[in-house]
């Protein structure tokens, strides 16, 4: 931008910061700026939807800005386009060609296919309507990195946080992207699960038909040019689907392919996970994704709310992310219940209104009836052991954390006496389970990774 241009900017900034929809000014802040020509200020917003939010939103507040420091002949148009951010950064004063300063779309990019074309993608998973916060920079930063050069950027990139937290989003639009961009490029999406169960089935097909079918498996994954592999945390205990896993990454990593990943933990916490694997998967690039602060969540809302056409009033809006801080799933659905019920029963959308709606929600999720049997059956999903190994007597540090965890979600979760969780874990004393939960307790308070397993766990549960 020319110097005028990067003043007007600066000021039309330090009024959309004043209003009540700041957080929303501030998703798209970076990737916005304006540009002067023949009496018209175009102000470029990074796509389609965010147009629509700037313009709905801010019009009102820029045009009054632009008349009160230029020619109030001067017209604003919205214009969806891209500001190049080594020339949007130059200091004032610097010289600039003007021509490649931003590249305005004519028309709306062609939706990506879907799982039609055999890539698993789903393609309204896209970076455009990706809600990018401090919690969730790097990981979109880097993700979008990678889309734009795949096998070039951060590989393998590993992108891990709790649930509900945007990594299926993520994973997914880096695929879109780079299908958008390179139409001919081989890209394959799978979760951890799926290409478990299809390598089963694969090989059961096989028997007494020679490899027929185990080599097409291999020849699907292999002959990708990117693979995308959510929640691979499922593949942790499976001895042979490790091993198949370990080959088809190796091959690719070692042909420059693009290999991106997704789980709920980091490589060093995994359990019954070969090591070659864990090196593998922290050979590159490793980012998180952290639950949304208050702003964000507020932003998240507001976006939301925009997107239905909804009449919701701010302060609702804030009842509702001050009440859920888990992710953004269940920040969605509070949101959704809230406004369903108010048109439901005809009632006017308060602060109030939603404090007993959230009330009577989070009640509901308490009340739901749990037995030990799920508990467990969680926690060993989530730890890759078996259940009948926790439930035993072995005390060996990969059995021995799932179990105490065990034990303390079902003393927290159900109140089951320890007598009785003790009769459940193989005759164990009642001293013996009051050592595991108060082992967890003292954990919960000073380790950041206990916290993160048990409400990770905790949502499994509920969400069963």
């Amino acid at each position: 931008m020319t110097d005028q241009e990067k003043i007007l900017w600066k000021k039309i900034a330090a009024e959309l910061e004043l209003t009540d929809k700041v957080n929303v000014y501030k998703m798209y802040a970076q990737r916005m700026g304006v540009f002067l020509e023949k009496g018209i200020l175009h102000v470029i917003c990074p796509d389609g939807h965010a147009l629509g939010v700037i313009e709905k939103s801010f019009r009102q507040i820029i045009e009054k800005t632009v008349k009160r420091e230029l020619d109030a002949a001067t017209v604003v148009s919205f214009t969806v386009g891209k500001i190049e951010r080594e020339l949007q950064d130059k200091p004032l004063g610097t010289e600039v060609n003007r021509t490649p300063l931003f590249t305005i779309e004519s028309a709306p990019a062609k939706a990506t296919a879907t799982d039609s074309n055999g890539t698993g993608l789903t393609a309204k998973y896209k970076f455009e309507n990706y809600l990018m916060g401090s919690n969730n920079q790097l990981a979109y930063a880097v993700a979008k990195a990678v889309a734009e050069r795949p096998g070039e950027a951060y590989n393998p990139l590993f992108i891990h946080s709790g649930v509900g937290l945007g990594k299926t989003h993520l994973i997914q639009a880096i695929g879109n992207k780079i299908l958008t961009n390179r139409p001919g490029v081989k890209v394959i999406y799978s979760t951890g699960e799926a290409f478990m169960n299809e390598l089963i089935e694969a090989i059961q097909m096989s028997k007494g038909r020679g490899q027929y079918t185990v080599n097409k498996f291999r020849n699907k994954f292999r002959s990708a040019d990117v693979l995308l592999i959510d929640d691979v945390q499922s593949i942790a205990g499976r001895e042979t689907t490790q091993d198949e896993f370990f080959h088809t990454f190796n091959t690719l990593y070692m042909a420059q392919k693009q290999i991106v990943l997704t789980s709920d933990r980091p490589p060093k916490d995994f359990v019954n996970l070969e090591d070659r694997i864990r090196s593998r998967f922290g050979s590159g690039m490793i980012v998180d994704i952290q639950p949304p602060d208050l702003d964000m969540r507020i932003a998240i809302l507001r976006n939301k709310r925009d997107e239905s056409l909804d009449t919701v009033p701010n302060d609702v809006l804030d009842v509702i992310a001050l009440a859920i801080t888990t992710n953004v799933r269940e920040l969605l659905g509070a949101y959704l219940q809230v406004s369903t019920l108010a048109k439901t029963t005809g009632s006017e959308l308060t602060k109030d209104f939603a404090a007993k709606a959230l009330g009577q929600r989070l009640a509901d999720d308490r009340k739901k009836p749990l037995n030990l049997h799920q508990i467990v059956k969680a926690v060993c999903s989530y730890y890759s052991v078996k259940m009948d190994d926790v439930k035993g007597h072995r005390r060996t540090k990969d059995l021995v954390i799932p179990r105490h965890v065990a034990m303390y979600l079902i003393y927290d979760l159900t109140k089951t006496p320890y007598m009785t969780i003790g009769e459940y874990f193989g005759g164990r004393d009642h001293t013996s389970i009051l050592h595991g939960i108060r082992k967890v307790e003292d954990e919960l308070k000073d380790v950041a990774k206990t916290r993160q397993d048990v409400t990770n766990i905790t949502q499994t549960v509920y969400a069963s």
